[in-house]
């Protein structure tokens, strides 16, 4: 039999059901809105979770920016991820059934302390797509003035310093010989940048 409260003529189950629902619709209107979550990926496949998300309807954002790298001795620039491993999914709490996310290829599973997935700050990813799309990355594999190592021929494991390119396969660098810096062109996939 239910209580009914001497004051308000109301029984305690009815101020419970509508307590759970006036909570329920308070937390429908706070999650109704999506909010972007952190996913972690299978190492250096980020595009391909990015790609299957996207398949099944999620909206993804991979933050990434171009660099120059050496391959086969010839310098090429590569688009490479912000962070690597991680990339940015958008859900809303109640509405998106976030189940198929753990099985999807690429995929790892959203980052979560005490198990449960922790929204970021929508700002977050908007500040960085803003920095983004306004920066032009001029960051060469080289700059003048960088000490490297020569790690193959016959000047192998000297150190030098970078001074410019020469063509699409070879550099200029400043090697100090006989007490004076004497100015020597080697394959640019002989150096080796000291950090």
């Amino acid at each position: 039999m239910p209580m009914i409260s001497a004051s308000s003529g109301i029984s305690s189950q009815q101020c419970s059901r509508a307590f759970k629902r006036a909570r329920l619709k308070d937390r429908m209107s706070q999650a109704a809105t999506a909010n972007w979550y952190l996913i972690r990926c299978k190492p250096r496949q980020e595009a391909r979770a990015v790609e299957n998300l996207r398949n099944q309807a999620y909206t993804c954002y991979l933050p990434s920016h171009q660099v120059e790298r050496l391959r086969h001795g010839k310098v090429v620039i590569v688009n490479e991820p912000l962070f690597p491993g991680y990339l940015f999914i958008q859900l809303c709490e109640l509405t998106e059934n976030w189940h198929p996310i753990r099985s999807t290829r690429g995929v790892m599973g959203l980052v979560t302390f005490a198990n449960q997935a922790v929204p970021l700050p929508n700002m977050l990813v908007a500040d960085i797509l803003a920095r983004l799309e306004g920066c032009v990355s001029d960051r060469s594999l080289f700059c003048p003035g960088d000490v490297v190592t020569v790690a193959e021929g016959p000047l192998r494991d000297l150190n030098a310093i970078f001074s410019s390119v020469d063509g699409q396969e070879r550099a200029v660098i400043l090697l100090n010989l006989m007490h004076r810096q004497q100015q020597v062109s080697v394959p640019l996939k002989a150096l080796r940048s000291i950090a």
